[in-house]
């Protein structure tokens, strides 16, 4: 019997790679970010050699996107990976019959994607596996503050409202319109939480507030728990960081099903998998917590200090 499923395995495997090696893949890229390139490099890494893939920059310009989508309309390839939200809206507005693969998108739903051509990888972790990150690096920190935008994060914030309440955990959320609301609405929130959970929402994460998040929760010792290695390094307590090269890999998985016949996930957003813990020793000495040594080995990124105690990523990942 053991034989028999490695035969079927095998078979399976041979046959979506020569679909795929006998494929054509177009990849758009919104701009040459280094975040945008890893996921790039995790795509071509789970897609067969031989298939011939063809990458196009839109420098940041969703109508030269546009005028790529449209002389790819003319001679269709048999995929687009699309990394980013011009590139993703680039192939929305041009692209009709051709599968589409996009992630990289914050908040897709906003912008009317995906189309049922389409399969996108969502930016964020479910809020089921975020709180679950943060409680496990702070367990007795029931207490949680978050700010959004209602307009960019209600839906997700009502589901981490549902969420929090399962997991035994006080969300207290805080609604901003303008950037220029955070300070006030910081400083009002510290005193009545044990932990502050910062979002990936475009309206709370700009960078005239990166620092007075950072400097704040400090100095009233109540932990940061983020998104971003980069904030860890900066001196956040930790963070669930979603990996661009394990996203293109995901993207890869995703549009072999699709060149295969394969359509269950038409029109449907995936969770982006194996997020990575990123932890700061020295925030967690300074702040008075006792990491446990097993969480602390599960970390993918640990900081301490000015530089890294483990691998630093060399791509930004503030792009909320």
């Amino acid at each position: 019997m053991l034989l028999i499923i490695v035969i079927l395995l095998l078979f399976l495997f041979t046959s979506l790679s020569g679909l795929a090696g006998a494929a054509e893949i177009a990849v758009l890229k919104s701009a040459g970010l280094p975040y945008y390139e890893q996921a790039v490099v995790g795509f071509k890494t789970g897609i067969p050699a031989i298939t011939s893939i063809k990458e196009y920059n839109l420098n940041g310009q969703l109508a030269e996107g546009r005028q790529i989508a449209k002389s790819l309309r003319a001679s269709p390839p048999d995929l687009i990976f699309a990394v980013g939200l011009k590139a993703a809206m680039a192939a929305k507005l041009e692209i009709v019959d051709t599968p589409v693969v996009f992630c990289m998108v914050l908040n897709p739903e906003t912008h009317g994607l995906p189309l049922p051509n389409m399969t996108g990888i969502a930016v964020r972790p479910t809020a089921e596996t975020q709180l679950a990150a943060l409680r496990s690096v702070v367990p007795n920190r029931n207490r949680v503050g978050v700010l959004y935008d209602e307009e960019q994060s209600g839906g997700f914030i009502r589901q981490a409202h549902r969420v929090a309440k399962q997991q035994g955990l006080d969300l207290l959320a805080v609604a901003v319109q303008r950037p220029d609301e955070i300070p006030n609405a910081v400083r009002a929130l510290l005193p009545k939480i044990d932990a502050l959970w910062l979002i990936q929402d475009q309206t709370v994460v700009s960078e005239s507030a990166i620092s007075f998040f950072l400097e704040s929760t400090l100095e009233a010792k109540v932990p940061l728990f983020t998104f971003s290695s980069t904030l860890v390094q900066q001196g956040a307590l930790g963070a669930l960081v979603m990996d661009p090269w394990t996203v293109g890999q995901q993207a890869a998985h995703l549009a072999l099903a699709r060149l295969s016949g394969q359509h269950a996930s038409t029109g449907l957003l995936q969770t982006p998998e194996r997020p990575q813990l990123a932890l700061n020793m020295n925030s967690a000495e300074y702040l008075g917590l006792s990491l446990p040594p097993e969480l602390i080995r599960l970390a993918g990124h640990l900081y301490g200090g000015p530089g890294t105690l483990a691998r630093q990523p060399d791509h930004a990942d503030l792009i909320p």
